[in-house]
């Protein structure tokens, strides 16, 4: 209990210190709001550590969240302000997370159907931002359901998968396809309504983990080479159809032959990676204002820039921790669906992390997803932080 109290001082300490240092260069008027992200997570810790639950999770989070935050109020008061928003309804879905047992839920239907609802209803009613019709208006408010639907996906995917693994073994003969197909019927169905509405980086990343997810609960290698063959075969239709896709693949792969245009995104964040060198250049003092959507899909080039190699080693040894975590209180485990759900969370944010990081260094077409816990959008972040709490209650429910 000591060392843990130690931990969350050293962080108060860090964030002090970076409060210190934006002081310089901009009015501190929004000070407060770090200093209760501080003490949200720190009340958090302690209603899971009495609840029973994976508290440990919840360090590395702080300062993921912490440190975007930090970011976006360099870059702009508002972005900063929305986002502590964000965060504090994240508090109240991290907490129906954590007490809503949903890996005992067999209610598997329920969470297909709400997910599907979803972005049925953001096609019918969504409006369009940034070329994708990723969002639903409530009056002055606006939110992205993908975000919320894609962790009921998981959740109904991994119940179908472990609750029907004997009938899904290829093992027995392709009479087994039979099970198969509703799951594969549903699943497409998925990623046409995220197609059709050009929200394709979700889209990319649903059937990433559901391929891993389902190779995982029913291992077999005809079930890789079909995945395999899908995924090619989504990447040349999406190329057919899709022109901005085709955009950014040409940008990947020639952007100093598009350095004014597809590739400029591109190009700027490797510039902004390669200055930072080692150490950085320090907080506030690099040119994240040339890099267009700096605070949605590159801000990990912005933190490269000014805390250069050890910062964002710092910050993607974050992500290790949480995914080291989650996968340990799945080990421990011994029921296949509390252990799948905590492998499918922690699958969704490596993925999702790898896609993104990948994008910004070109060892993969960019996706226009956000940085876990770092970008800025609060939709993401709630679903982040309802994500975390399923996965502390996966510890709780264990140590009953």
């Amino acid at each position: 209990m000591r060392s843990l109290a130690l931990s969350w001082l050293e962080l108060a300490g860090w964030f002090g210190l970076a409060l210190v240092w934006l002081s310089q260069g901009r009015s501190l008027v929004l000070w407060w709001q770090l200093a209760a992200i501080w003490a949200g997570f720190a009340v958090l810790g302690l209603l899971t550590r009495h609840l029973g639950g994976a508290h440990s999770l919840l360090l590395p989070a702080a300062l993921l969240v912490g440190l975007g935050w930090i970011f976006l109020y360099r870059l702009r008061l508002e972005w900063a302000a929305h986002q502590f928003s964000g965060f504090v309804v994240g508090l109240a879905a991290y907490c129906v997370g954590l007490m809503g047992n949903w890996a005992a839920s067999r209610t598997k239907y329920v969470f297909g159907v709400l997910a599907a609802a979803l972005l049925i209803g953001t096609l019918l009613f969504g409006v369009w931002v940034g070329g994708a019709k990723a969002w639903l208006a409530l009056g002055p408010y606006r939110f992205q359901p993908v975000e919320f639907a894609r962790v009921l996906l998981i959740l109904f995917v991994v119940r179908y998968l472990v609750e029907n693994k004997p009938l899904l073994r290829l093992g027995g003969g392709w009479a087994a396809a039979k099970y198969w197909g509703p799951l594969a019927l549903f699943m497409g169905c998925i990623l046409l309504l995220l197609a059709v509405q050009r929200d394709l980086g979700p889209a990319l990343l649903l059937f990433t983990v559901y391929c891993i997810l389902s190779g995982l609960v029913v291992p077999a290698r005809k079930l890789l080479a079909a995945y395999s063959g899908l995924a090619f075969a989504g990447i040349g239709v999406g190329l057919l159809l899709f022109p901005h896709l085709r955009i950014r693949m040409t940008a990947w792969l020639h952007p100093w032959e598009h350095a004014e245009g597809a590739g400029y995104q591109i190009l700027q964040g490797l510039f902004a990676l390669n200055s930072g060198k080692v150490l950085g250049r320090g907080i506030g003092a690099g040119m994240g204002e040339l890099i267009s959507e700096v605070h949605t899909d590159f801000l990990f080039a912005l933190v490269g820039e000014e805390l250069g190699f050890a910062g964002v080693l710092s910050l993607l040894s974050l992500y290790l921790i949480m995914a080291f975590i989650g996968l340990r209180l799945a080990d421990h485990t011994s029921d296949p669906i509390e252990k799948y759900t905590a492998v499918g969370i922690v699958l969704l944010w490596s993925v999702q992390v790898f896609m993104v990081v990948g994008g910004i260094i070109r060892l993969v077409p960019l996706t226009g997803m956000t940085l876990p816990f770092v970008s800025y959008g609060s939709s993401s972040l709630v679903a982040q932080m309802w994500m975390l709490g399923i996965l502390a209650s996966v510890g709780r429910v264990r140590a009953r």
